[in-house]
């Protein structure tokens, strides 16, 4: 096994080397700019090391392959060069643990003042000894995995489980046990990312390239290149995060726009029906006081108009009150909507008639159920008001697969393609259309002059609608 590993090393470094390479790719083009999570502040630090760390393996293809035609010089050159973007990758990797586990500047500054302690001794170290430059290349590879590659490896494990737990209390569990598995594997690589070339130093005479061969049978880049992949899958995945808190974020200003639309709704239905019909009551019961000695019969005839717009505001009043309360209410879905309709049928005596088709189930969680009564509160409003519908049919619909809510008048009719005459004009069809989005439904509404308008809401039973 060893030899078929050595024949084949050419092909281990490369995949190791892309490994880190996409995995920084994918980190670095991740949008996360709207992320409330610390992690997403300090990625840039996990992509450099992806990016920069697979250049460095790519080195130990490329760089023996330009001996045969550069001179020693250069070749030493190159191997300074990724010499340094080892130390660079290491370094970035330690600095993104450090600032996952602590705010505390001076603890941060640590692989600053590792890393510049690390480059001055070997500076000062090859210029009194003047050792030869294999042996040198040698050490100072080892040593930039002890000070760096480890130490970083298993700090970024740490920060990466303190952003687990994080997550996890987001209600995230399955985002979390990706960034848990990512911790799992930087540790098992701060492992044998410690395993240096042999060189004539204590540690590295035991703990190399060549024990862990004739040891395990197995060359350490082997193992570094399964962490690397478990790595990139575990981190690319556990990315899944910020498009998560994208689409909660785009859900919350959805509902805020719900809510904005029907406080906008009910502001004008006060003002358009309650405040106008009790100001209407006042100038009658004006008007009756100045007749009640000259005609008290016609005085009387107001006294009993103004008693029944007050009874029919009353009972306007109720109904804002139970759409208010409506979601707090434990009935079911049904017994809402046959309440809704109901109430509208006794407040405008419109012929208004519900039925319902299938199998009757609870397939519906609450803020699937409260925006479809919503829908459906508005498209009777809108029959009402707009469509001066003399007859409407609401027909509740349940297949294997959705939940059809039909909504269908006699009234009016609109043509489709024509654009609002005023600002205001169609808003509560965009309302409606926003929050069928929201639920995961589909709305369509067929509609002509003269023709009625039928309304169709479609929404999926969803496993988190059951």
């Amino acid at each position: 096994m060893a030899d078929f590993f050595q024949t084949n090393r050419e092909i281990v470094f490369f995949i190791y080397g892309q490994t880190f390479f996409v995995l920084g790719l994918a980190v670095a083009l991740q949008s996360r700019h709207r992320s409330q999570i610390t992690l997403a502040k300090y990625l840039g630090f996990l992509a450099a090391f992806g990016i920069l760390h697979g250049i460095y393996e790519w080195g130990v293809l490329f760089i023996p392959i330009q001996q045969t035609y550069l001179t020693r010089d250069v070749v030493n050159l190159l191997w300074l060069v990724q010499l340094g973007l080892e130390a660079a990758s290491f370094f970035v990797l330690f600095q993104f643990g450090m600032v996952l586990i602590t705010t505390d500047w001076r603890l941060r500054l640590l692989p600053t003042i590792l890393g510049l302690g690390w480059l001055v001794t070997l500076v000062a170290w090859q210029i009194v000894a003047k050792v030869e430059f294999t042996e040198f290349r040698y050490v100072a590879d080892a040593w930039v995995r002890y000070l760096l590659g480890t130490p970083g490896a298993a700090v970024a494990a740490w920060g990466l489980w303190r952003q687990a737990r994080h997550v996890k209390q987001m209600n995230l569990p399955h985002i979390a046990r990706h960034f848990q598995v990512a911790g799992l594997a930087f540790a098992a690589y701060a492992i044998v990312a410690s395993v240096a070339p042999r060189s004539n130093f204590l540690l590295a005479t035991l703990w190399n390239y060549d024990f862990f061969l004739n040891t395990l049978g197995i060359p350490a880049a082997i193992f570094r290149t399964l962490c690397g992949i478990t790595i990139a899958y575990a981190i690319i995945r556990g990315l899944e995060i910020f498009d998560i808190e994208t689409d909660r974020l785009l859900e919350e200003v959805a509902q805020a726009r719900a809510i904005h639309a029907d406080r906008e709704r009910i502001g004008r239905e006060l003002h358009d029906g309650i405040i106008q019909s009790l100001y209407a009551a006042g100038l009658t019961l004006e008007d009756a006081a100045l007749t009640i000695d000259e005609n008290a019969i016609r005085a009387k005839q107001k006294i009993g108009d103004v008693i029944e717009t007050l009874n029919r505001t009353i009972r306007d009043i109720r109904a804002y009150i139970l759409d208010l309360r409506s979601s707090a209410s434990p009935q079911t879905w049904i017994t809402r909507l046959e309440d809704l309709v109901r109430l509208f049928r006794l407040q405008t005596l419109i012929h208004t008639e519900l039925h319902i088709e299938g199998e009757p189930r609870d397939a519906l969680n609450s803020t699937t159920c409260s925006e479809m009564l919503a829908i459906a509160r508005e498209a009777l409003i809108n029959a009402r008001k707009h469509a001066h519908a003399s007859r409407i049919e609401v027909r509740l619909i349940y297949r294997p697969d959705e939940i059809e809510l039909a909504i269908a008048d006699n009234g009016n009719g609109f043509a489709l393609d024509t654009p609002p005459s005023t600002a205001g004009e169609h808003q509560g069809i965009r309302n409606m259309q926003e929050r069928a989005r929201l639920i995961g439904g589909t709305l369509t509404i067929r509609s002509a002059p003269g023709r009625g308008t039928t309304l169709r809401l479609n929404v999926p039973c969803l496993r988190d609608n059951r």
